[in-house]
């Protein structure tokens, strides 16, 4: 854990921010009445860590890795379950050779 994220909840659990509907109540205002100002960079990304459930890795410095956007094309044939090169062959009843 880093020493800056230690330090950030050790002061917020000291002001009585020791739970996350709390963290998450911190505005400017709080900040200030409460000596706080100095971390509102780090109030800010701790709060947008609790609302995406990631506080975890926030506090241990990780991010998991976001899989690669498909391109429309690989989307819709993703979609259809053809791959690239596939073409879908129908028969009617009249070239079916009967």
């Amino acid at each position: 854990m880093e020493k800056s994220i230690q330090k950030l909840l050790d002061k917020l659990g000291k002001k009585g921010f020791d739970t996350e509907k709390k963290v998450n109540a911190i505005d400017m205002q709080a900040a200030f009445d409460s000596g706080l100002t100095d971390e509102l960079g780090g109030i800010l990304a701790l709060q947008k860590a609790i609302k995406s459930h990631s506080t975890y890795a926030f506090i241990m410095g990780g991010t998991d890795v976001k899989p690669a956007k498909k391109t429309k094309e690989e989307a819709k044939d993703a979609d259809d379950g053809r791959t690239e090169g596939s073409e879908i062959h129908t028969e009617t009843y009249e070239n079916a050779g009967y």
